[in-house]
């Protein structure tokens, strides 16, 4: 039983989840355990080899240094306990953050210091989601700023009875979309590599996708028919079934509006309020707000196509929550704003 207790010590150090190092006074290691072997990257076992030269010598750049110094003011400073965090570059250019600590390691009888034992956690994938929640923060922020400001634009415009033309307020909201994007670009380690570009399965992404935009179109052209029979002063007197002549220059580049657009409120901002939201229905909430923000975008073309816009943009949150990706969602954004601008639903 005696043996048994004496192998427990060495049992709890070697299976223990974080790294830990033991050095004597001099900087000589006297022990690390299997874990923080891996955690530091090494292959090779450091028992007994100098700190500097086991370590340091291989951080030729100075990638470390903080970590480093943190052992070094633990070995040196005898009278106090250190703690802190720390990055550590390993040698396949890999990152991971540390929180260590630091204690004395004691003589038997408790009077002598003879080594400091430093415990360290890899703290990497917390400091990450701390790290994205900061970020969707900001952006959620830079979100209503933008959103805060096409609004009093259009109050102010209606304040002084001036109605622009349609395509004015859809080129404030690609110039809107733009600004957003070029500074969460720069603000944030968001990339455009990364959210929602990525296509894994293209059958499961483009046909459905196809449908909706088919069943769609088909739908606004049948609510017109019978809008004219219902209440046809709802479209321009006299104007042709399919107007051709309300094509602006907007339309040309509407495609690159579109996949901005959906760029934005899926990959961005639905993404980011995913983070910022916790709970069971987290990914509910991001939907649904994602899609009154960009909805009410649309005030400017009345009531009825704000709602219509918003209920596409839920759906769209929807598709995108499942398929991962914003392409198709592109080209329902495309094709089905096209459709509506040509049926004069845009008045």
């Amino acid at each position: 039983m005696e043996n048994e207790e004496k192998g427990f010590v060495p049992r709890i150090l070697r299976d223990l989840n974080d790294g830990v190092l033991i050095l004597d006074m001099r900087g000589t290691i006297l022990y690390l355990n299997e874990r923080g072997q891996k955690l530091l990257g090494q292959s090779q076992n450091l028992i007994g080899m100098k700190y500097a030269a086991a370590l340091m010598a291989q951080d030729d750049q100075g990638k470390n240094d903080a970590f480093h110094q943190f052992v070094l003011d633990a070995v040196y400073d005898k009278e106090n306990a250190h703690s802190g965090e720390a990055s550590f570059q390993l040698p396949d250019q890999a990152e991971r953050q540390f929180c260590l600590t630091t204690s004395f390691l004691r003589s038997e009888d408790g009077t002598n210091r003879i080594g400091v034992v430093v415990v360290f956690s890899d703290m990497t994938e917390i400091t990450r989601l701390h790290q994205q929640r900061r970020e969707s923060s900001t952006i959620f922020a830079i979100m209503m700023i933008c959103v805060c400001a096409y609004l009093f634009f259009w109050s102010l415009l209606r304040y002084l009875n001036i109605e622009p033309p349609g395509w004015v307020m859809s080129v404030l909201i690609e110039v809107i979309s733009l600004l957003m994007f070029v500074v969460i670009m720069k603000t944030t380690s968001f990339t455009i590599r990364d959210i929602g570009l990525r296509i894994t399965n293209a059958k499961a992404t483009f046909l459905p996708d196809i449908l909706i935009t088919v069943i769609g179109s088909a739908a606004l052209i049948l609510g017109k028919v019978v809008l004219l029979r219902v209440a046809p002063g709802f479209f321009p007197e006299g104007a042709p079934f399919w107007d051709w002549s309300v094509g602006t220059i907007a339309d040309v580049f509407y495609p690159l509006t579109a996949i901005l657009q959906e760029f934005l409120a899926r990959g961005v901002m639905q993404e980011s309020l995913r983070r910022i939201f916790t709970g069971k229905y987290a990914g509910v909430l991001s939907i649904v707000v994602s899609a009154l923000i960009f909805g009410v975008l649309h005030i400017a073309y009345g009531l009825p196509y704000m709602l219509a816009s918003t209920l596409l943009l839920g759906t769209l949150g929807i598709l995108y929550h499942k398929q991962g990706n914003i392409w198709g969602l592109a080209i329902i954004h495309y094709v089905l704003g096209e459709v509506a601008t040509f049926l004069r639903y845009l008045i």
